[in-house]
């Protein structure tokens, strides 16, 4: 009896050093997008989880850039609406990269504000504190392009403004995961 009272109780002690351990020692490699797609699930767990959360997904074939990266696919995640909500690419057949839109095209700036503060606390929360800031224009005559990413271990957040003739300039806010190169 009291080697089984002593096993509890080293076992609760366990169970409470774990429960304790602080955030920055469980960092995820995941990306929730209604399931959770985590960095190198095979291609096809992924697109089955996705696909029973009730999204609309579309297979592309990645373009020469994408392949000299070791692309082997590209999908578009969409709402059963047609909405985007995100994308994923995969490596011989691995998950290498995933995004999801936390700023709809119709959201105000109050909305992009609460969505950015809540996704650099869920980093923070992560344990993803020490993070790096990289800005990139892009502008062509056809496109202009102003991307801020803020880069926390594989996990990016990153503010898109692009404005193209003829229409009004838009912004987008995405988190996404990314395998290192």
């Amino acid at each position: 009896m009291k080697t089984l009272l002593c096993g509890i109780i080293l076992g609760c002690l366990i169970a409470s050093a774990l429960q304790a351990t602080p955030q920055s020692s469980r960092s995820r490699t995941s990306l929730n997008i209604g399931a959770d797609l985590t960095l190198g699930m095979t291609e096809e767990s992924a697109v089955k989880k996705l696909t029973e959360y009730g999204y609309s997904l579309k297979k592309t074939e990645p373009s020469k850039v994408f392949l000299d990266m070791g692309i082997t696919s590209i999908w578009i995640i969409n709402e059963k609406d047609g909405t985007n909500v995100g994308t994923m690419s995969f490596a011989s057949g691995k998950l290498n990269e995933a995004s999801k839109s936390l700023f709809p095209d119709e959201g105000d700036a109050v909305e992009f504000g609460r969505r950015l503060y809540f996704a650099m606390r869920d980093l923070e929360q992560e344990g993803n504190a020490q993070c790096t800031i990289q800005t990139v224009t892009r502008d062509v005559p056809e496109f202009s392009q102003k991307t801020a990413n803020i880069h926390c271990g594989v996990k990016t957040i990153s503010v898109d403004l692009q404005k193209m003739p003829k229409f009004s300039e838009s912004v987008q806010l995405t988190e996404g995961i990314d395998s290192p190169r």
